[in-house]
């Protein structure tokens, strides 16, 4: 379960303030404007924990929506869009998960399990 109250400490040097995660196949940096996350690579059973800590982070960090760059994911497997989901079912009233730009391949995946109308998750070309 997504755990909104865990803290998390990010990975960050002088020189590298936006960076969240730098793996072997998994990048996440935080983003200002608009604010929340660029995810790039895979997410998969090994780094699915990253993004759910990156998440958490961003989520506690501001007031406003969260929007998440997908754009780069070249892989991503079910536990990783049920952290998302997960994100966006823990956002208090009147904030959402806005998943854009999104990957064609995840946005798929995301229709096709029929998630793509949970309450508090976005995907591009939906009205606010």
């Amino acid at each position: 379960m997504f755990d909104m109250a865990r803290t998390a400490g990010p990975n960050r040097g002088r020189d590298q303030m936006d960076l969240e995660f730098d793996g072997a196949i998994l990048r996440i940096r935080r983003t200002v404007d608009p604010a929340g996350l660029r995810v790039e690579g895979e997410v998969d059973a090994t780094t699915v924990g990253e993004l759910r800590k990156a998440l958490t982070v961003a989520i506690r960090s501001g007031g406003g929506d969260v929007r998440v760059d997908l754009g780069g994911v070249t892989f991503i497997d079910l536990a990783g869009l049920r952290v998302l989901a997960e994100a966006a079912s823990c956002l208090p009233c009147g904030r959402v998960l806005v998943l854009s730009p999104l990957a064609g391949h995840v946005g798929h995946l995301i229709r096709l399990i029929g998630w793509d109308g949970l309450p508090g998750l976005r995907l591009p070309g939906e009205e606010a």
